[in-house]
């Protein structure tokens, strides 16, 4: 028998990720495209096109990572906000098109199962992934399972408030950790750092007089004091809420993913330091590492590939 192969697709508020990949996750075709924000039937024929033109016959499913809340029972789209339309029946309405299985989760969920099956939470049962970019997305695994809660609507941990005296969130709240704790928040504080000081490294390698993570990276990595201590502050604020994660689930492992993971140690020591500061308890429990993500830009597209290809088979081996 053949191995399955599926096509996994990772819509961001921007740009559309597609993969064609193998069950062991070997990725065979890739393509790229913006996000066409709008309508539903818009997002609905990009994804249309992408799956016609990547589909082979040993394509068995779609697996498709959105950025929002995604119903567990019925594969729609409840909110999303970064796409710019209401609720969509995005499951039923992409199947209908491509005519095979469809299976949609949160992007940061088939990001985790990527890393549980084949990255750094490879044999781990029991983990939790957070992933940086724009915002805070979060992904669990418990038991061997993605932790999707009664609606599919879980791990929203974005909202959880680190700082109440923090700068404003677009829930409508202050101090959210996916304000002080994302690749934006280095970008924000970046760009602060740069209007202050001119002469900084982090100003010197702006880009068109804009501030990137990928700047402050930079900076920090010639040594540029205000970059490392940006970094440092992110990384306190992300270990904040990984303790308070750790807290409530007791997992065996905490995964950060995201493109701030290039700065490497310069953002994960303080993380970790953060964490073991704020773990509840931490040398009474076995410990806990905080490891960077195997996969990169790749992660939510290959995950969405692979869940749909354990979806599928687990839906044919059941009895009936």
């Amino acid at each position: 028998m053949s191995t399955p192969h599926a096509i996994g697709i990772d819509v961001g508020a921007t740009k559309i990720l597609a993969v064609r990949a193998s069950a062991a996750g070997e990725v065979l075709a890739t393509m790229r495209r913006d996000t066409l924000q709008g309508s539903a039937n818009q997002l609905v024929s990009a994804l249309t096109e992408l799956v016609t033109t990547l589909r082979e016959d040993k394509v068995s499913a779609v697996g498709i990572g959105l950025p929002g809340m995604v119903n567990a029972e019925t594969g729609a789209l409840a909110y999303a906000p970064g796409l710019g339309f209401p609720a969509a029946p995005l499951r039923a309405l992409v199947e209908a098109q491509v005519g095979i299985k469809v299976v949609t989760d949160n992007d940061a969920n088939v990001a985790a199962w990527a890393e549980y099956r084949l990255g750094a939470g490879l044999g781990v049962t029991n983990l939790v992934l957070v992933t940086l970019g724009t915002g805070l997305g979060c992904g669990m695994i418990v038991d061997g399972r993605v932790f999707r809660g009664r609606y599919g609507y879980a791990t929203e941990v974005s909202h959880l408030i680190l700082d109440p005296e923090g700068p404003p969130c677009e829930c409508g709240k202050d101090g959210c950790w996916g304000v002080v704790a994302s690749g934006a928040s280095i970008s924000r504080l970046g760009g602060a750092a740069a209007v202050a000081d001119p002469a900084s490294a982090i100003a010197v390698l702006q880009t068109d007089g804009l501030t990137t993570g990928e700047t402050v990276t930079a900076a920090a990595q010639q040594g540029d004091q205000r970059a490392i201590a940006i970094l440092s502050y992110v990384g306190d604020m992300l270990g904040r809420g990984l303790a308070s994660l750790a807290n409530m689930l007791d997992p065996t492992m905490m995964i950060v993913g995201g493109g701030p993971c290039a700065a490497g140690e310069l953002l994960l020591d303080p993380t970790r330091k953060s964490f073991a500061r704020w773990l509840y308890a931490a040398d009474r429990r076995p410990p806990v590492p905080v490891v960077a993500a195997r996969f990169g830009a790749t992660a939510g597209a290959i995950g969405a590939a692979i869940l749909a290809i354990d979806t599928v088979g687990e839906q044919r081996s059941r009895p009936g």
